[in-house]
């Protein structure tokens, strides 16, 4: 599989598109707040929970990591305080913490057993061993495979990007040139609703229990609805296999397609979704159709899905944490363009405490390559999502 990374920077975040064919496929979101799946740490056992046969580890995350015992080596010693060496197999989500095993999977550009031992040994933790902290080096791991090129929108990060894909051609290029619009692929992600090429929609509710998806046809004539139920079946397969691997959603999928009479235009309806699904690195499966003629399938959980990095729970709107990256990133586009101005920052009273918590280093890293402070104004009585950049 070979395509272009996409990658446009901002202070404290990076916002990336894997883009096959000229289209976008994966979208990525990287803070730095989150150690991806294959990352290797130094912890710390924080609790033993012999009712779930595991133990608590403290990786530096927001939450401990769940290590199972049976993925520890032979007589482990995993008492409260002990070091271990763990990878993350599956990055925190849903309000839990990272899935790992003291299990370490080599790969051919990291670390040998022994030289994990040998760094370990010097560190004390919570420690990242592999890959070194860094957007860079993050990102590549939450990738499916190595991208031909890179393009980033800044020239500044081609040095970190050099360290994360080292055999890779990197270049820098405006985001006006690029064959995307990263922030209408993102808009369009986020969105619980989705139009279909030829009329129709499909809704999609992520749940914590599976991902339900309702495919609807709009308004048709009564005398073609069988082949508009048909066609709007097919044309959702393919738009469906493309959200799931956009928006990073995984675990059970249940889908609501249009109502089919009879078996072989089910079975129509499931080749297509499976042929859809084909080319998805991921290797989801359709499991089939349930009694109640739904399409279930499954697709592997390893990364958290986009709408948990960028929306409110139950996706409401946009958190107070992305909107404090996106303000922070359109105040950078603004000083740019005005390099010598002060810039003061009015917004809610949540906006404030996300600018001063999870996007402090962004606003920080502005900061410091503005040259000045950002002054940053708090009026309680403004609406949820807005915020403003004056000149002052």
């Amino acid at each position: 599989m070979f395509g272009t990374l996409l990658i446009a920077t901002g202070p404290g975040e990076w916002r990336a598109a894997w883009v096959e064919d000229g289209a976008a496929v994966e979208l990525y979101v990287e803070r730095g707040d989150t150690p991806p799946a294959g990352s290797i740490h130094l912890g710390r056992v924080v609790r033993r929970t012999p009712s779930l046969d595991a133990v608590l580890v403290d990786i530096g995350a927001e939450r401990p990591g769940f290590l199972p015992v049976r993925d520890a080596p032979t007589n482990p010693h995993l008492d409260e305080g002990a070091r271990v060496i763990v990878e993350v197999r599956r990055e925190a989500q849903q309000g839990k913490g990272a899935r790992l095993s003291a299990r370490i999977n080599s790969r051919p550009d990291g670390p040998s057993q022994k030289q994990l031992l040998i760094e370990a040994a010097q560190q004390n933790p919570p420690q990242q061993l592999d890959p070194p902290p860094g957007f860079a080096s993050a990102l590549r791991l939450r990738l499916s495979a190595e991208p031909e090129r890179v393009l980033v929108d800044d020239a500044a990060s081609i040095s970190e990007l050099r360290r994360g894909f080292p055999v890779t051609e990197i270049s820098h290029r405006a985001a006006e040139d690029w064959p995307i619009d990263l922030d209408a692929e993102f808009a369009a992600a986020l969105a619980p609703s989705l139009e279909l090429p030829g009329g129709g929609l499909i809704h999609i509710a992520e749940t914590p229990a599976a991902v339900l998806i309702d495919v609807d046809t709009g308004t048709q004539e009564e005398s073609s609805a069988q082949r508009a139920a048909v066609a709007a079946n097919l044309a959702a397969a393919q738009a469906i296999a493309r959200q799931l691997r956009l928006r990073q959603l995984g675990g059970g999928i249940v889908i609501d397609f249009v109502g089919l009479e009879g078996r072989g235009a089910r079975e129509k309806v499931r080749q297509a979704m499976a042929t859809a699904l084909s080319g998805d690195p991921a290797e989801p499966q359709v499991l089939g159709w349930t009694r109640l003629g739904h399409l279930e399938i499954v697709r592997p959980r390893r990364g958290r899905p986009l709408s948990e990095t960028m929306l409110e729970p139950q996706g409401v709107g946009k958190s107070h944490v992305a909107l404090a990256f996106e303000a922070l990133r359109l105040l950078q586009r603004e000083a740019r363009a005005n390099p010598a101005a002060d810039w003061r920052l009015v917004v809610t009273p949540a906006f404030d405490t996300a600018l001063r918590g999870p996007a402090a280093d962004g606003l920080r890293a502005l900061e410091t390559r503005l040259g000045r402070q950002i002054a940053i104004t708090v009026e309680p009585d403004r609406a949820r999502e807005a915020f403003d950049i004056v000149q002052r």
